[in-house]
């Protein structure tokens, strides 16, 4: 899991180096990683199933943002791979 926590800070820099990120799509990717970081915490069956649907909103949100947020789109990309390692 420490993977995982790795590439959510990396997520969290790459956010913060996003400037002209749509507030709504940093809205989601925030709230995302929030219950990300509290699965890590209290993992429980319900909990992994809201992670593994934040799953599909995270590779939405990597395919649109890879044109005008390339970073932004491969650390979430690097967020999915840890989730998938992690079993989640």
């Amino acid at each position: 899991m420490t993977d995982l926590r790795e590439k959510l800070i990396n997520l969290q820099e790459e956010l913060g180096q996003a400037h002209q990120l749509d507030p709504n799509d940093r809205a989601m990717l925030e709230t995302v990683m929030d219950d990300i970081q509290r699965l890590l915490k209290h993992s429980s069956a319900d909990e992994q199933d809201m992670a593994r649907d934040h799953g599909d909103k995270l590779e939405g949100a990597a395919v649109n943002l890879e044109i005008d947020h390339p970073g932004v789109a491969s650390a979430i990309r690097a967020v999915l791979d840890a989730l998938g390692k992690a079993g989640i």
